[in-house]
């Protein structure tokens, strides 16, 4: 009997808002066994190209992924992209965007710490960013360094969280403009942890009416009940299924591999790309 092979296809680096490049994702998912991986930073390609590299030596399968910030009836709306051309010129124009929306919050959110009387070094901050998109993470971590914050929940709770007094709300793009950025770069779009979205199930619904191929079933956040109704809910539908673990590397988020994500789901979504 062959044995089972397990993938992760939500996972984030340095180059959005994770701790560990995208060679040390490849580094882990090896150690764990994994079969297949997929790097989905928020609102950011760049992360692709290191990736393929690291896998390619190690031996692993990976697929493009992409995270999108948007909005939908007054809430965030996280929608994943599989499969997109990572050199498609209209996406990449819409991630260019999210990038310098990202530094403009991100100093409006040092501006308003230091109204606090919080006071940390912009230029240290950009420089934790890298080569990646500047995000709260790397605020956080400057907190914590400055002694302002314990650990990185601490950060969020006191000051950069929503509802906190130093937060700063992100650019968002509509449901219809991203699933089109995603379609145009000859990727299929999923709904990001869609368990945060069921208690108003006539909204979800009318939210996959809007051109999705498939709802990201398998997430750390998804318990037994609510895995069972996207089930029904993506097969009624006729929709995709993809899943893992929303890694970032940080306490509470370095769950590589789980829950579990049978390599089946990656199979499927490679069949109805190559349609």
């Amino acid at each position: 009997m062959n044995q089972e092979k397990w993938i992760d296809l939500h996972t984030h680096s340095t180059f959005s808002d994770g701790n560990r490049t995208p060679a040390d994702l490849v580094d882990i998912a090896v150690r764990k066994g994994l079969s297949a991986l997929a790097l989905a930073d928020h609102d950011c390609l760049d992360g692709f190209e290191p990736l393929r590299a690291a896998a390619e030596r190690a031996g692993l399968e990976v697929i493009t992924a992409v995270e999108l910030s948007s909005e939908h009836s007054g809430r965030d709306l996280h929608i994943l992209g599989y499969g997109v051309d990572p050199d498609n010129e209209s996406l990449r124009s819409a991630l260019q965007e999210f990038i310098d929306t990202r530094e403009r919050r991100g100093i409006k959110i040092v501006e308003k710490l230091r109204e606090l009387g919080v006071n940390l070094d912009m230029d240290s901050i950009f420089a934790k960013a890298g080569d990646g998109a500047l995000g709260r993470p790397h605020i956080a971590e400057a907190l914590v360094e400055g002694g302002y914050a314990s650990d990185f929940p601490d950060a969020f709770a006191k000051y950069i969280g929503e509802d906190c007094p130093a937060y700063v709300h992100k650019y968002k793009i509509s449901p219809l403009d991203a699933i089109a950025h995603v379609h145009r770069a000859g990727g299929l779009a999923f709904v990001a942890h869609p368990g945060y979205y069921l208690e108003d199930i006539d909204v979800f619904h009318g939210l996959l009416d809007q051109g999705f191929d498939g709802v990201e079933v398998h997430h750390p956040h998804h318990k037994n009940g609510v895995v069972d109704r996207l089930l029904g809910i993506a097969k009624s539908r006729s929709l995709l299924v993809s899943g893992g673990s929303d890694f970032h590397g940080f306490a509470g988020r370095d769950n590589m591999g789980e829950p579990k994500v049978p390599y089946r789901i990656l199979q499927e979504i490679k069949d109805r790309l190559s349609v």
